[in-house]
């Protein structure tokens, strides 16, 4: 168990997922990418909706939050990765990777992509 297993624990947020810096485009539009395991998804929506029994049954928790995500993600959602897209104008996209590496790879094509033509490369991209 790393040390720093309590402050992720009940994050709705992988340790493994970062972010890219801000792109911005000619038109001045800001563009956040974001490359996260799949299971992201649904521990944000999990968190949304249930508050984890931290102090009532630390063992249970522990178990739900921590080892049940790791085994989704493996097992069922085959280890895919995603990149989040989020333009401040509103617009966004979600793009599937197979894995962490193409995962980051296709957020560096965005990335360069987004700087050169701005928000309009999203529409290339979408899924």
């Amino acid at each position: 168990m790393r040390k720093d297993h309590r402050r992720e624990l009940y994050s709705p947020t992988s340790p493994e997922a970062g972010e890219l810096p801000d792109a911005i485009g000619p038109d001045g539009v800001r563009v956040t990418l974001r490359v996260e395991p799949a299971i992201d998804r649904l521990r944000r929506w999990r968190f949304l909706f249930f508050t984890p029994p931290v102090l009532t049954d630390p063992a249970r928790a522990y178990a739900g939050y921590r080892l049940v995500p790791g085994f989704v993600q493996r097992r069922l959602l085959g280890d895919r990765w995603a990149v989040d897209i989020e333009a401040d104008s509103g617009e966004r996209c979600r793009i599937s990777a197979k894995d962490r590496d193409e995962a980051v790879d296709r957020a560096r094509q965005v990335h360069e992509g987004v700087e050169q033509q701005g928000v309009a490369f999203l529409r290339t991209v979408a899924e």
